[in-house]
């Protein structure tokens, strides 16, 4: 499967693996996850469940303000992801994040992602019921009724 990535699937895991800073964001929900493996005089990584940024430059003064100890970001890998939150795992790309942040040795940051997982699952579920049960949706068109 190419999960929306065509032949470039590799390269977005090699991106992974070489990076710092990663975005991989959830248009469905509008939420954001932020894998930060920078570590500094025991800073330790950062993985974080956060809004979704309307620009890069956004999503790097983000980074700044949750992690002041560190200098901002010099790049980051910004990830969409249009496919069910499950499929992250199946696709290996949540297999290169977590080993990522086990790569730094913080038990708390590798804690951290499966919480994260977690919690993108759930934020998944709610989206998905209030899209059948109607709520912050509205109609485009309706059936004539007889």
């Amino acid at each position: 499967m190419d999960f929306g990535y065509g032949d470039g699937v590799d390269d977005v895991f090699r991106f992974i693996e070489n990076a710092d800073v990663l975005a991989v964001f959830f248009p469905k929900f509008g939420q954001s996850v932020v894998i930060d493996v920078r570590e500094k005089d025991g800073v330790p990584p950062l993985v974080r469940v956060v809004p979704m940024a309307r620009s890069i430059a956004d999503r790097l003064r983000t980074i700044k303000r949750m992690r002041p100890a560190l200098p901002r970001p010099q790049d980051i890998v910004a990830v969409p992801w249009v496919g069910y939150v499950g499929a992250l795992k199946s696709s290996g790309l949540w297999g290169k994040v977590v080993a990522r942040v086990e790569a730094t040795g913080y038990q708390d940051a590798i804690d951290e992602t499966e919480k994260v997982f977690n919690e993108l699952i759930r934020m998944e579920r709610r989206e998905l019921a209030q899209l059948i049960m109607g709520e912050q949706y509205e109609t485009l068109w309706a059936r004539p009724t007889s």
